[in-house]
């Protein structure tokens, strides 16, 4: 049998929505509700200034963020990304995304590319060469496996037998707990 790796959250930049931050107290606890501690102490027993806390059904669990990453905020309506010790807030117009670029006509929607460039190469291409190379490349519906290229494919049937064998879905949680 071959040995497949499942990626832990705590290791992505991008995390699930939190319900609050800043908190000082822990609020009750409800399987699946996620927070940002705002002082370490103050009920929530085991977790430090910052980190984003999880109920698991039993007890509280705390996740220590690492620069970059980034959570929606969801009593406050915003994104916020963890950058020099802090979460921040994201601003509006950060990055490369300026509606002065992409939305020259002021219409509220992106205006259609006439070039792709991928940044790397120097080299471009036109929005139509892009989509003809993918129309060559794939069929939809043709594919037999996760991963096409390589030694290691994996069929879409080995990954049902894995999931069926080694997890369940954790609707409170959001994600498939393996039991290994």
């Amino acid at each position: 049998m071959t040995q497949y790796r499942i990626p832990v959250e705590s290791t992505f930049s991008w995390q699930r929505p939190v319900l609050d931050k800043d908190l000082e107290t822990s609020p009750g606890p409800v399987k699946g509700n996620r927070y940002i501690v705002k002082a370490n102490g103050g009920g929530w027993s085991g977790g430090a200034a910052k980190d984003i806390a999880w109920y698991d059904g039993a007890a509280w669990q705390f996740d220590t963020p690492a620069a970059g990453w980034l959570t929606w905020v969801a009593d406050e309506a915003k994104f916020y990304v963890y950058k020099a010790g802090a979460w921040a807030l994201m601003e509006d117009g950060l990055g490369d995304m300026l509606k002065s670029v992409y939305d020259i006509d002021d219409n509220g929607i992106v205006d259609k590319a006439e070039t792709v460039d991928d940044g790397t190469s120097g080299n471009s291409s036109t929005a139509a060469e892009v989509r003809n190379a993918v129309d060559e490349l794939h069929i939809q519906g043709t594919d037999q496996g996760l991963d096409a290229g390589g030694g290691n494919a994996v069929t879409a049937a080995e990954a049902k037998e894995a999931y069926d064998r080694r997890g369940s879905w954790d609707n409170d949680l959001g994600c498939i707990l393996m039991n290994i």
